[in-house]
């Protein structure tokens, strides 16, 4: 809580212009983390699912970088996200809506996911 209002937890997806390289797309996804965390906000878990095709055209792009970011924040939150959206020209489309997620349901799933990579990454010697 801060200053006695409740946390939402909120989910925003975006979608970047693919010609981006892997550098620039990454400064995109922090400068939206920092925003958040710069208006009292607490990350909750961020998925990069990369580059997807498109069913359609979109401002004149056939595929675009998905990041998704869980967050809990106040109301303003969103309203500022969607205007660094929107002033930026590297982002194709945007949403941001409240999560029907609880937070330490999605801290459970990202537990489990870096466990199971950690795994994945440790084999037994032959």
């Amino acid at each position: 809580m801060i200053g006695g209002e409740k946390l939402r937890v909120y989910e925003t997806i975006f979608v970047l212009d693919p010609s981006l390289d892997d550098h620039t797309i990454q400064k995109e996804i922090t400068k939206v983390e920092e925003l958040i965390l710069s208006r009292k906000g607490r990350l909750v878990k961020t998925e990069k699912w990369g580059m997807k095709r498109f069913a359609y055209p979109i401002k004149k792009k056939l595929q675009g970088y998905y990041t998704l970011i869980y967050f809990e924040g106040d109301g303003n939150i969103p309203t500022e996200l969607e205007g660094i959206y929107e002033l930026n020209e590297s982002c194709l489309r945007y949403l941001t809506v409240v999560s029907e997620e609880k937070p330490e349901k999605l801290k459970a799933e990202e537990k489990e996911e870096k466990e199971e990579d950690l795994k994945g990454k440790i084999s037994p010697s032959e």
